[in-house]
């Protein structure tokens, strides 16, 4: 029987418990491990304690990095008392500093508010020249900056194509008309500020065109500055006020007029060469070393010549004067024979006359005929004009140098600058233009006349460009000539020729059909590379992406009015393997560019090497002659010396 008069609550007292108890352990839940209570405040924020632990860990790897960081030295102070000194006196000079100055009036209205100048002109830069040179130079390991200078960092021997584009300017024109704008007669009087009227040079702006055709020039770009100029990120060029960074045009202006700013800024800072034979110098100066080069490997082969003429003058001497002794030896025993024997001679020669015989010099007369010869060549070099040597194109460098303690003001020679390209690439063609900027001292001022107002907010004064240089063709250091084929197997021989630290290096390669052209080979020195300490490649890198596609025969007319007909083979080959271009085998089928290429390269690796000079050496300015010592004419070893060394100049 059922129960009846049961409530609610003792019907589910069991459920309400359970329900009670599930929303206290889902309350600590929450409040206990969810929202643990359980934090901790750290470097202004709130950390769980599993998380505070990440957190230090991760402090603690930053600043165990910067740890090991490279210390950075700071300038040290240098004390500004002395130049303050300095300063004062100048401007104090003959002034008893005792006396009472008055007070300048103060006033709420800026007097420089009413100055109003004429910008002044920057005129064009004139005779721009450019020179390309090649050699193998230090080449910098690390990045040059501010802290570490091109002196200063690793540096290794390497292949180099360096541009140089020179001008020059009239600095004395400058000086002038910055006089005229800000401190000149038609100046007010309390306007002229001779501060403004020293011009400071700002930029150098180079530009080059890149050839893509026949008569196709590129887009002008501008030339970054050398990979070795340490300050080149703050010879960046900044045209507006916007632009500058804190301090504006007034610290610009300091840090520029510094001397030495000045000249890292026009006449920056070459590659030291390493190569034995080459140096740099600037575009026009470095056309008159390869001159004064060429005069002094022409003398070499006139003394060659003069000493083998009278190498062989002494060989007919002596010659001559045996031949000489053994007639008269001849002519005494005859005469001892007795009259009768020339009476017979006289009978043969009829009616008693004398054979005519042919009179030889005498050896005084010889001698004094040799006096003779080197008195009139003596005489003629000294009546010869001076010849330029190596040390007078370094001489005419110094000149034109500027330094610290250069003074633009009283310079009467327009000034040359330049600026390099070290960024050219092999095998293209280049072109030129150049132009000089001096800074706008009163840029983002209202000191502007009414036509100067344009230019207010504009930080460079420039000049205009100049004239566009000559096209400078950047030699290939990779050449390619097929000059032998198998038929059967149409396998082609293949020259590859590399240019490696300064000389040419050539290797055949044997290719067919499908295959590449040159690999990557060890190089093994010679044993005079040795000896003499020639710095060569550890490897020559004779990879031509070339792949040779086929070898197929060619019949053609060749000549000019005379036609006759030829056959060779045409080897097609392809860089991307889509284009296909062919070239003949055999050298005598080569175009003749090819051929005079071929043969150039061919007479360069006969060349003799030389060791690479140490940085800081210049190139050698007197070779010396192979094989010869002493006086001119003075050759060891007779003939056999002459020929030795006659074969060491082939």
């Amino acid at each position: 029987m059922n129960k009846k008069g049961i409530n609610f609550f003792e019907k589910h007292i069991e459920k309400m418990v359970l329900g009670i108890a599930g929303v206290v352990c889902l309350w600590f839940l929450v409040t206990q491990v969810l929202l643990s209570p359980n934090y901790i405040e750290y470097d202004d924020e709130k950390f769980g304690p599993g998380e505070i632990d990440n957190y230090i860990s991760e402090q603690a790897e930053v600043l165990e990095e910067k740890l090991k960081r490279k210390a950075e030295t700071k300038e040290a102070y240098k004390p500004q008392l002395d130049s303050f000194d300095a300063l004062f006196d100048s401007a104090m000079k003959d002034v008893d500093t005792n006396l009472y100055f008055p007070q300048p009036i103060i006033s709420t209205r800026d007097i420089r508010d009413d100055r109003k100048y004429n910008l002044p002109e920057v005129s064009n830069v004139n005779d721009v020249l450019v020179e390309h040179i090649r050699a193998v130079a230090y080449i910098p390991t690390e990045l040059v900056d501010a802290e570490n200078t091109y002196d200063d960092v690793e540096h290794e021997p390497n292949d180099l194509d360096f541009v140089t584009v020179e001008a020059k300017f009239d600095v004395g024109q400058l000086y002038d008309s910055f006089y005229e704008s800000f401190a000149g007669e038609y100046v007010k009087d309390e306007w002229r500020d001779p501060c403004l009227a020293i011009p400071v040079f700002a930029a150098v702006e180079l530009q080059r065109q890149e050839r893509l055709g026949d008569d196709i020039w590129s887009e002008w770009q501008e030339v970054p500055r050398a990979k070795i100029d340490f300050r080149s990120e703050m010879f960046e060029i900044i045209e507006t006020v916007e632009e500058l960074p804190a301090g504006g045009m007034k610290v610009r202006l300091l840090q520029y007029n510094d001397p030495q700013v000045r000249v890292d800024l026009l006449q920056p800072q070459a590659y030291q060469i390493a190569s034995a034979n080459e140096e740099w110098f600037s575009p026009l100066l470095h056309k008159e070393y390869l001159k004064v080069q060429k005069a002094l490997e022409a003398q070499e082969r006139r003394e060659i010549r003069l000493a083998e003429k009278e190498e062989r003058e002494r060989e007919r001497e002596k010659y001559r004067s045996e031949r000489s002794r053994a007639s008269e030896t001849r002519t005494r025993g005859k005469g001892d024979a007795g009259v009768g024997g020339m009476g017979g001679m006289g009978g043969m020669m009829g009616g008693g006359g004398m054979m005519p015989q042919r009179k030889t010099p005498s050896k005084r007369s010889r001698s004094r005929r040799t006096r003779d010869s080197k008195r009139e060549r003596s005489e003629k070099e000294k009546e010869a004009p001076k010849t330029k040597t190596v040390e007078d194109v370094y001489e005419e460098l110094e000149e034109i140098l500027i330094t610290d303690e250069s003074d633009f003001s009283r310079m009467d020679e327009p000034l040359t600058f330049w600026s390099h390209d070290d960024t050219v690439e092999p095998g293209k063609s280049y072109r030129y233009r150049i132009r000089l900027g001096v800074f706008n001292p009163i840029a983002g001022t209202n000191q502007l006349s009414e036509q100067s107002k344009p230019f207010k907010d504009q930080v460079v004064l420039w000049g205009a460009f100049s004239d566009v240089t000559d096209a400078v063709e950047i030699p290939k250091i990779l050449y390619f000539f097929p000059h032998d084929i198998q038929e059967s197997s149409k396998t082609v021989t293949v020259k590859v020729s590399r240019y490696a630290l300064g000389y040419w290096y050539s290797k055949d390669f044997m290719v067919k059909g499908g295959e590449g052209i040159g690999t990557v080979v060890e190089y093994e020195p010679s044993e005079e590379e040795e000896d003499k300490g020639i710095t060569v490649p550890d490897t020559i890198d004779y990879s031509t992406d070339i792949t040779l596609l086929d070898v197929v025969p060619v019949s053609d007319w060749s000549g000019g009015k005379k036609l006759r007909s030829r056959r060779y083979f045409d080897m097609l080959y392809s860089f991307d393997g889509i284009n296909i271009e062919h070239t003949p085998v055999k050298v005598s089928y080569w175009a003749g560019d090819i051929q005079a290429k071929f043969n150039e390269i061919r007479k360069s690796e006969k060349e003799s090497k030389e060791p690479l000079r140490e940085w800081g050496g210049k190139a050698s300015r007197d070779r010396a002659i192979p094989g010869r010592q002493g006086m001119p004419g003075m050759m060891p070893g007779g003939m056999g010396g002459m020929f030795e060394m006659m074969q060491m100049e082939r």
